[in-house]
């Protein structure tokens, strides 16, 4: 038997929508401390109280943007792991914006939870992505047994992260040169 609905209208999804992207560029913009509920409103072009019915508070609405901000397209699965590798990389390079990581560092002592929840649905998951790659590539054989692939994920992604904040945004063909730089330490000899 299915659950029974809760009294009301169900809430429209495009609404939904406005609001995490609103809250994700006024969090990009302005931080959270300056960040409103009722910026959020005015910027999705809704009132504040299509926000309180989904959100329970700023740091409540906040974990939902981060968990919007994933990236909602399938993980790379080419059948060749330096190629995932590559892809992984790729995707980083063309869509993570580093800036929200330094507005949740600047944030951690007064919201821990926010930083918290950036890792547990933005950095985690990308992990356990490119953890799950180098296992298909043991399993073909690429990738040798013996090799930590939660460490060699986090050599890969953290390329991209310590580049981003020394260097800026990787340029065209970056990806490439971290993974053929990488490659050697993963590989199974032949």
């Amino acid at each position: 038997m299915p659950a029974p609905r809760p009294p009301g209208r169900p809430l429209d999804e495009s609404v939904d929508e406005a609001i995490l992207q609103a809250a994700v560029r006024l969090l990009h913009e302005q931080g959270y401390a300056r960040m409103s509920i009722a910026g959020v409103a005015d910027e999705a072009g809704v009132g504040r109280p299509a926000i309180y019915r989904r959100y329970s508070d700023k740091a409540d609405l906040v974990s939902a943007a981060i968990a919007y901000m994933r990236i909602r397209v399938p993980a790379p699965d080419t059948g060749d792991t330096r190629q995932d590798l590559i892809e992984h990389l790729e995707r980083a390079r063309r869509i993570y914006d580093m800036s929200l990581m330094g507005t949740l560092l600047v944030e951690q002592d007064k919201h821990p939870q926010l930083l918290e929840k950036f890792r547990e649905r933005m950095m985690l998951p990308q992990r356990e992505l490119v953890t799950a790659a180098l296992g298909r590539g043991q399993k073909r054989g690429e990738v040798r047994k013996d090799l930590d692939l939660q460490l060699a994920a986090d050599a890969v992604m953290g390329s991209f992260m310590y580049h981003a904040i020394v260097l800026g945004r990787p340029k065209r063909g970056w990806p490439e040169r971290v993974v053929e730089t990488l490659w050697p330490a993963f590989a199974a000899k032949p």
